[in-house]
């Protein structure tokens, strides 16, 4: 959702009328907060029809359409495609899909093997430069780097894992100099259980449904996020990070991050007793090399500029002989 967000406030701010066509309900707040309107298709999120898309490209007449869901198949895309130019964001690279623009921003876009795109009609915007930033991660100024008084801490969504609840019992009391800013989404399940356990700690802040996360990450010394978009935007303000992984879609990501030596990881935190030692060890590093912090900010830096969204809609501008400016 936040990525879409992200490329609809830049073609918003080309001029472009936007609609978001949701399968549910469930994101219509956070979209209409951002002055976005939207249309229901009242459908099963994880199984796409293409007759409910259809009745609203028969209605609203779209140029264009920019699909965000893993559960598209071939002939819903290729269907789709033959109505409407269609964009596609691709994290997964599984078929060769029959649309006008792939965009795959990650990290890992690299890895993925693409021939059989040549020759055909569709274009390729790929790698970070693409990442579709907010517009307070645009061209930030390089991150202070110092003695760690504060540490930002990132689970995303629902933390299924309990890594929040873990951070804090394990790993928040053992390092009472320093400041932990625990970021928490209000549809956390759990969200009283861990305002519990920090009312506890004199050391922890909690951030629920935290909206100026740039300015946060530029007070903060050291992250600690699992492998999401928020590490695109940790690279954008340059906050050396620790990351790790709850799950499948991130592994190859945090491992990429890692081999480039752009971030540094603990590993898999699913199923894994280990793991939380691992990620104490990993995070000690990180605050004890001042060295090794100044080397990551310069990289994450090089990484991501905060302008993947005005080049996307540059790019599917393009596509109409519009301007790119």
């Amino acid at each position: 959702m936040m990525r879409c967000l992200s490329v609809a406030r830049a073609f918003e701010n080309k001029g472009e009328n936007l609609l978001f066509v949701t399968a549910d309900h469930k994101g219509d707040s956070l979209i209409n907060q951002q002055g976005f309107q939207t249309v229901c298709l009242d459908s099963e999120w994880s199984d796409p029809k293409n007759e409910k898309i259809d009745s609203v490209i028969e209605k609203y007449h779209p140029d264009l359409i920019l699909v965000d869901s893993y559960f598209v198949t071939e002939q819903y895309m290729e269907n789709l495609s033959k109505k409407v130019c269609t964009a596609y964001f691709d994290d997964l690279n599984a078929h060769c899909w029959k649309v006008n623009y792939i965009i795959n921003y990650n990290i890992f876009a690299s890895v993925f093997d693409y021939s059989s795109y040549v020759g055909t009609s569709t274009k390729l915007l790929l790698n970070p430069q693409y990442a579709p930033m907010r517009d307070e991660f645009k061209n930030c100024s390089a991150h202070k780097i110092k003695d760690v008084t504060d540490i930002l801490f990132s689970a995303g969504g629902s933390d299924p894992e309990r890594v929040t609840e873990k951070v804090l019992s394990a790993i928040c009391p053992k390092m009472p100099g320093v400041r932990f800013h625990l970021i928490v989404g209000a549809l956390n399940p759990r969200l009283g259980e861990i305002k519990m356990l920090s009312d506890n700690l004199e050391n922890v802040a909690l951030h629920i449904n935290e909206r100026h996360m740039s300015d946060l990450m530029n007070t903060c010394d050291v992250a600690v996020a699992a492998a999401g978009m928020t590490l695109y935007e940790l690279c954008a303000t340059g906050l050396p990070t620790l990351t790790y992984t709850l799950a499948d879609n991130q592994l190859v990501a945090a491992e990429q991050f890692n081999k480039q030596g752009i971030m540094l990881s603990a590993g898999d935190c699913r199923g894994d007793d280990g793991f939380i030692n691992r990620l104490a060890t990993q995070l000690s590093k990180l605050v004890g090399d001042v060295e090794l912090r100044s080397v990551l900010s310069e990289k994450m830096q090089k990484l991501v500029d905060g302008e993947g969204a005005e080049r996307i809609t540059g790019e599917l501008l393009s596509h109409f002989g519009e301007t790119t400016d």
